[in-house]
């Protein structure tokens, strides 16, 4: 067996995602087992990732496949921005850009 000199990801996550979806392992449908859900938030809408999103996809990952392996019924779901911090700041420079000042909005209008 050759092991090549650099890690082809391309084959490895090929090969792994075929067998995932062949097992059923995306596949959340409600059970009697006790439900285990995590909401991903979206990436930034700025469109900088960080290490402090690596951190948080990896241990989200490592407790759902936990609770998975304790025959929990386990779903990670994208889900909506928490906080909506880095939306609104886009939107906010959006309006700057146009001239208008978010405090000259109402909440409805914003």
């Amino acid at each position: 067996m050759e092991i090549p000199k650099t890690f082809q990801s391309e084959s490895a996550e090929k090969k792994w995602y075929a067998y995932w979806m062949e097992q059923g392992y995306f596949r959340s449908v409600p059970d009697e087992r006790e439900p285990y859900t995590i909401v991903i938030p979206p990436p930034n809408v700025t469109g900088v990732l960080h290490m402090g999103h690596m951190l948080n996809n990896t241990l989200q990952d490592v407790m759902i496949r936990r609770a998975r392996m304790l025959g929990k019924n386990a779903c990670w779901v994208p889900g909506t921005d928490h906080a909506s911090i880095a939306t609104e700041a886009k939107v906010v420079q959006m309006l700057r850009e146009k001239g208008i000042k978010k405090a000259d909005l109402s909440r409805e209008d914003f």
